[in-house]
């Protein structure tokens, strides 16, 4: 069962910016789905529509069934939102505002305290529980942000940008309450431009670039998206990479020098030519960044030649 679908989504604001240029996606209900891309590719602009805060131009979307216009009440009351943008409350504590919104959302007293509770203790928030929300930093106020979607058990929960600010062991306890809410049924949809993210915890991807969709699919198909099986990075400093290119494909990605060697025999003919050169060399195998590199960067700079 789909919990999420657009047909041909567009979003063309005022003045005549295009957004989103024809969106076509699903998710399915029990999944952890990824929205890829660059700071504004569309992710969020997305995202807000799906979640009923904006009207598309034209196209179609569901959510949990319902169309996301005609419907949007019923749409509103099964999901939880966490914009990117939002903060919380500076003048409640960390306890009281996931209490506070669970009970706004229909919940008991005693049922919103337990769930509050819980979802503290599952994001290491404990010690700040009873702490003004204007104390804490920005990376925690995210992760109260985060509880108090999380807590209301929705069936599909939108983070935009759920770990912006977090340290790396605090990312990885967000991951995990993921991941959970997920496994008990919930379908968890989150934007956000960090590669590594969305290899940890989403079960699907897509790639969004400058409104469009370029590559979607399950991570476990990210290699068959890719004609390359390792990538390596060079220490593009003192490298010419036209040197490279008889070792594989080159593509400059800001400070950085990523070639995909064609074969075995090539990253081994890679490494004994950085080696006797002296230029640093790392090999790994290649991920959902590597079908980013290829399908933005690389074509981005192809176009402006």
């Amino acid at each position: 069962m789909e919990a999420l679908s657009a047909e041909r989504l567009v979003k063309v604001y005022r003045g005549g910016f295009h957004a989103l240029k024809g969106i076509t996606l699903s998710v399915k209900s029990g999944a952890v789905f990824s929205l890829l891309g660059k700071n504004g590719a569309g992710k969020t602009t997305f995202l807000r529509i799906m979640t009923t805060q904006l009207l598309p131009t034209s196209g179609t979307g569901r959510v949990l069934g319902y169309d996301i216009v005609e419907e949007a009440a019923e749409v509103r009351k099964r999901i939880a939102v966490v914009p990117q943008e939002s903060k919380p409350m500076y003048l409640l504590t960390v306890n009281e505002h996931v209490k506070y919104y669970l009970m706004m959302r229909g919940f008991s007293m005693l049922e919103a305290s337990e769930r509050a509770r819980k979802v503290i203790d599952d994001l290491d928030l404990k010690e700040y529980a009873n702490t003004l929300c204007m104390k804490l930093s920005g990376g925690l106020k995210r992760k109260v942000l985060v509880a108090m979607a999380v807590a209301t058990e929705a069936d599909a929960i939108f983070l935009d940008e759920p770990t912006t600010g977090l340290d790396p062991i605090a990312r990885r306890l967000v991951w995990d309450v993921i991941n959970r809410a997920a496994r008990s049924g919930r379908t968890i949809f989150l934007t956000t431009h960090n590669m590594g993210e969305a290899e940890a915890v989403a079960d699907g991807f897509a790639l969004i670039n400058d409104g469009e969709l370029v590559a979607q699919g399950d991570v476990g198909d990210v290699q068959r998206m890719l004609p390359y099986r390792m990538r390596a990075e060079v220490q593009v400093t003192a490298s010419n990479p036209e040197e490279l290119t008889e070792f594989g494909e080159v593509i400059v990605v800001g400070r950085r020098l990523i070639v995909y060697p064609r074969n075995e025999d090539d990253s081994k003919r890679l490494y004994e030519y950085c080696t006797a050169m002296g230029l640093k060399v790392s090999f790994s195998p290649v991920g959902i960044e590597d079908v980013f590199i290829r399908q933005v960067v690389a074509r981005g700079a192809d176009e402006k030649r």
